[in-house]
């Protein structure tokens, strides 16, 4: 890019910046994507999908598992839940499994707890549950990262807790004694 130089050439410059600016954020946040996917993409797809159900909740979606099942969202409805966003090669979320998974055989029954994996492939995620030891959990393949966007999630290891509303009360990273108070005081 040639600058010319005076006012005209800072103006020309600041605006071209800035229109790079602008495009890699669109680009990153996914501008002209339908933010719970579309409806016409199969749950196989990696993508999770709005089940239309007009009820606004951050829990009206559908996404595929791990191993290959359709996930319906709208299940966890009247119950707290816990929505863990981790990716496969990542160090921080491998060291948080025991908690997540200790967290989850403490609260069975009055606390639902589910792994989003993305930012990897689906043999990648097959092969950190194996490794972390996270089986127990039901684990949905966010390939695409579609559920990752439905909750404004940017970074791994992310923790988004839901009430029993289907509001999400907090998003965000937690050390385990955090998690384990916020899931408690969820928990009633």
């Amino acid at each position: 890019m040639v600058v010319g130089s005076g006012k005209h050439g800072l103006v020309s410059s600041r605006r071209s910046l800035a229109a790079v600016a602008v495009a890699i954020v669109l680009a990153v946040a996914g501008c002209g994507s339908d933010q719970g996917g579309s409806s016409n993409q199969s749950a196989g797809s990696g993508q999770a999908r709005d089940s239309n159900d007009g009820s606004g909740s951050i829990l009206n979606f559908t996404a595929p598992t791990v191993e290959g099942e359709e996930f319906d969202a709208a299940s966890l409805q009247g119950q707290p839940a816990v929505f863990w966003f981790w990716a496969p090669w990542c160090p921080i979320c491998a060291s948080q499994a025991p908690d997540v998974t200790a967290l989850t055989a403490d609260y069975a029954g009055a606390v639902n707890v589910v792994g989003v994996a993305s930012l990897g492939t689906q043999p990648e995620m097959v092969e950190f549950i194996a490794r972390t030891d996270t089986s127990s959990l039901t684990h949905l393949d966010d390939e695409v990262g579609a559920v990752w966007q439905r909750f404004g999630i940017t970074e791994q290891s992310t923790f988004a807790i839901v009430d029993a509303a289907g509001t999400v009360t907090y998003a965000g990273y937690l050390e385990p004694d955090e998690l384990t108070d916020r899931v408690a005081q969820l928990a009633g």
